[in-house]
């Protein structure tokens, strides 16, 4: 395995932009029914163009591998990638980082615009064997050049190595919420939290703690019944975290658990960032 497998804890940003959720509205569900997961795009594929750009030919082509649960590659210069998922037709990562070499030319803006695409819950579309990637600032197209029963190809090719499988239950764990929709911004920054017991639910994104019951399905968070609040103790946009929060977890959405405590929650156009608490 490549040396470069150990970039997933190399942060190439503080903070997540904010997750798109403006650009190509005419994408429906019809895209999810289809690209159910990133199963369903495992391989690597050729950049073909970055905004519209085409890339040269190079001696060594730039690509894009896609696993079960990541997402990375390089473009010339870097390697980069992290922690992925696949929800409603968007993909949210977690962890986007990379090598820091200084890159000539164009390189190093077109590294920044792709790690701004993966941060920013892009949507994807795919037709035939040509994918394309975009939010409302970038777009990324690329072709497929081989499928994951390929030969030569590794199925995870951004995962750090570990002892076994990765275990993705929720039932008596505890995380500590770091961003949703890429705002690290609370009136309760130091307590924020998740915590699932057997089957029910509480966490605290800013101003109220949230709680429910819950079940898992494959790898959707099934939230049952209503949620519940305490009263909110904050104002202005701090209440707005509480609203995304809740609209996330009563959209049924996709959840991954990663190989060094990494909690990723994507549904309903939001994106929950966390780490197992410490």
């Amino acid at each position: 395995m490549r040396a470069w497998v150990s970039l997933l804890a190399v942060i190439l940003c503080a903070c997540n932009p904010a997750p798109d959720r403006t650009a190509g509205a005419n994408l429906s569900e019809d895209i999810d029914r289809h690209i159910r997961s990133l199963e369903d795009l495992k391989g690597s594929w050729r950049v073909v163009s970055i905004d519209g750009e085409a890339l040269p030919e190079m001696a060594e082509e730039p690509f894009i591998a896609i696993s079960s649960d990541a997402i990375g590659g390089s473009i010339g210069c870097n390697a980069f990638g992290g922690l992925a998922l696949l929800s409603e037709g968007r993909i949210a990562a977690h962890s986007w980082g990379g090598d820091a070499m200084g890159c000539p030319g164009r390189l190093n803006e077109q590294e920044q615009a792709i790690s701004e695409l993966f941060l920013a819950n892009p949507q994807v579309l795919l037709e035939n064997d040509q994918l394309e990637i975009r939010s409302s600032a970038h777009r990324l197209t690329l072709r497929r050049t081989r499928r994951a029963s390929d030969s030569g190809l590794s199925p995870d090719p951004m995962r750090i190595p570990v002892a076994g499988p990765v275990s993705q239950k929720l039932a008596d764990t505890r995380w500590t919420i770091s961003r949703i929709d890429g705002q690290t911004a609370s009136s309760s920054p130091s307590d924020r939290h998740l915590r699932f017991s057997q089957d029910g639910w509480q966490g605290l994104a800013s101003c109220a703690t949230l709680f429910g019951t819950y079940a898992i399905q494959g790898d959707r968070l099934l939230v049952e019944d209503e949620i519940g609040a305490t009263e909110q103790n904050c104002t202005g946009e701090y209440l707005a975290l509480d609203d995304a929060f809740a609209d996330l977890m009563r959209s049924d959405p996709r959840y991954l658990v990663g190989p060094n405590g990494e909690l990723l929650i994507a549904g309903g156009g939001h994106v929950l960032i966390g780490n197992a608490e410490r």
